[in-house]
């Protein structure tokens, strides 16, 4: 990986943390020192959060970088991929199961592509959150 390419991913995790911040209202931030397996962004939690900015974003692309965020994403997190290409805004890719009740269903064909408002949406009304997380949602 070139110098460019990972200067290019810094800022791509960057601005989710940022777009986190802004949502949620929690303390996200990079994880700094990633080895192979760690999620690229921390302090959400419940989940393990993949970014990826690249020029041109495919399908098969988007695919694989599911398939990583479901190894890497220990018992305890749900998996999601937020990714932007280049003149686009940010989308973000996490399983329909996030919505409803039962069995964690982790395959490619319940997965849901969404704007990042979405997403935010659905981990508000969906999971338990300190006092003052949810102070900070409110006034947002």
């Amino acid at each position: 990986m070139t110098r460019l390419s990972r200067e290019k991913g810094k800022r791509g995790e960057r601005e989710v943390v940022s777009i986190i911040h802004d949502l949620l209202g929690v303390n996200a931030s990079r994880r700094v020192r990633q080895h192979d397996g760690d999620s690229d962004v921390i302090g959400v939690p419940g989940w393990s959060i993949e970014v990826k900015r690249r020029a041109v974003v495919t399908e098969s692309m988007k695919r694989q970088w599911w398939d990583q965020a479901c190894v890497q994403a220990n018992d305890d997190e749900r998996p999601c991929v937020w990714y932007r290409a280049n003149r686009s805004g940010w989308r973000v890719i996490w399983s329909v199961s996030e919505c409803l009740s039962g069995s964690y269903w982790g395959g490619w064909e319940y997965c849901v592509e969404s704007s990042p408002e979405a997403w935010a949406a659905v981990v508000r009304e969906c999971y338990e959150f300190t006092a003052k997380e949810k102070e900070a949602w409110q006034e947002a």
